[in-house]
């Protein structure tokens, strides 16, 4: 594992999607067979759901687990006041949610399918309904052979687009409900500025551009504000339609697990970090999971001083001093052996300095 001749990649590892030139990458495609609706957002999509549903059916309360995204959370929290929350453990794949344990007929319960690897929930004929978020498990198996009411997924997790969302019913045709989008040119704007902003990034990472990272990166969080106060669901112009589309089916599942595998192989083993995989799966992306919180940041900041920029999945969860910290590295198409072997390298000099200490 030699890389002292590794060029650090000028926009590090990490962070917001670059604009891609599909024939630049040999990438395998899934038929995407669903009867599904596209959206901008995620949390449009499971608006969109919970609307519809609410045309047939008087939903008494909303169930969402502990452990979950703090945007989405506290944007679901701004539109419905009947939200609940149920205990859940994200580590434990193998137990499905019971979600008669808690909810009535007349809830409905979101299942999350954390990372790829989660088993899903069991469900009898006086179960309530049920709507699973795929969003860091699009197209993985659980996602595709969902047994759920509905799914939603927020496609800008994985796909390397400005924004997307999709929603679909699992084997059944999905209920179309047109009066519940809104045009919106402001959407619209905040859209295509964040395109241009994914271009400048390309062009800053081939070096055709002097542009700040500091340019791209405020346009995502200026993006990120104003989703957080947008709840409307806004129709996808055709042109935005045709962009998804294109890259709906393209499966970045292989390559990404190609990586996931160098990077099992390489990482040193230590009761310091748990990596969370599960087996013949396909996780969201290199996922570390640490006990104490002071070790967490340290690694976090090691991680980001040698320009790897991990996310923490989630903070504001009340159940994180129990279950731990989670930092996720991506590790999707824009990435090759060589870097798999930086992030290993620096994830292992990491775990020695902690082990002498």
């Amino acid at each position: 594992m030699i890389t002292d001749n590794y060029i650090k990649k000028r926009d590090g590892i990490g962070s917001m999607f670059h604009d891609i030139a599909l024939e630049a990458h040999a990438i395998d495609t899934i038929p995407i067979e669903m009867d599904y609706t596209l959206f901008y957002t995620g949390r449009q999509a499971v608006k969109y759901i919970l609307e519809t549903i609410k045309e047939n059916h008087n939903i008494e309360k909303i169930w969402m687990p502990s452990y979950y995204c703090q945007h989405v959370t506290r944007w679901i929290k701004k539109v419905y006041t009947n939200l609940h929350f149920y205990d859940i453990n994200p580590f434990e794949f193998h137990s499905a949610v019971d979600v008669n344990s808690f909810a009535s007929k007349n809830d409905v319960v979101l299942i999350n399918n954390y990372w790829g690897l989660s088993d899903g929930f069991s469900k009898t004929a006086d179960s309530p309904i049920i709507i699973e978020d795929h969003s860091h498990g699009w197209l993985t198996k659980n996602c595709m052979k969902s047994k759920a009411d509905y799914c939603f997924v927020s496609l800008r997790k994985t796909l390397p687009i400005p924004l997307g969302g999709i929603c679909w019913k699992p084997n059944a045709k999905m209920e179309t409900a047109k009066n519940h989008f809104i045009d919106d040119p402001k959407f619209y704007d905040v859209f295509d500025r964040l395109h241009l902003a994914m271009k400048a990034k390309y062009d800053y990472k081939k070096g055709t551009t002097q542009i700040e990272k500091t340019g791209y990166l405020k346009v995502m969080e200026d993006t990120e504000d104003f989703l957080d106060a947008n709840h409307e669901i806004i129709s996808v112009r055709p042109q935005d339609v045709r962009l998804l589309e294109t890259y709906l089916p393209l499966n970045f599942l292989a390559h990404k697990a190609a990586n996931l595998n160098l990077l099992y192989q390489h990482i040193q083993p230590t009761p310091l970090i748990q990596i969370i995989k599960r087996p013949d799966y396909t996780s969201f992306g290199l996922l570390l999971l640490l006990k104490e919180q002071s070790l967490w940041a340290s690694l976090r900041n090691q991680l980001i001083e040698n320009e790897i920029y991990p996310s923490f999945l989630w903070p504001d969860n009340k159940s994180l001093p129990e279950l731990g910290y989670v930092l996720n590295i991506h590790v999707d198409f824009r990435y090759h052996a060589i870097d798999m072997v930086y992030i290993a390298n620096t994830i292992n000099d990491w775990i020695r300095f902690n082990t002498k200490a």
